[in-house]
């Protein structure tokens, strides 16, 4: 009998893309982004306040393009 060659398609769903991990959510980058709200204003300051708090949750994960 011979062995059925395992190919990409047969394993990975075809809904599944290709993409570019862009970061690993660590403390020291939350840490980073509260750093970097400091010299913001206005509203950037806030949006960059709330990406900060949204990404401590995810503590471990990735940041994907």
């Amino acid at each position: 009998m011979r062995d059925k060659k395992i190919i990409k398609h047969d394993i990975v769903p075809k809904e599944l893309n290709r993409h570019v991990v862009a970061q690993q959510i660590t403390h020291d980058y939350i840490l980073e982004l509260y750093e970097k709200s400091k010299k913001l204003r206005g509203k950037n300051k806030k949006a960059m306040i709330n990406l900060a708090e949204k990404l401590s949750k995810h503590v471990g994960g990735w940041l994907v393009e």
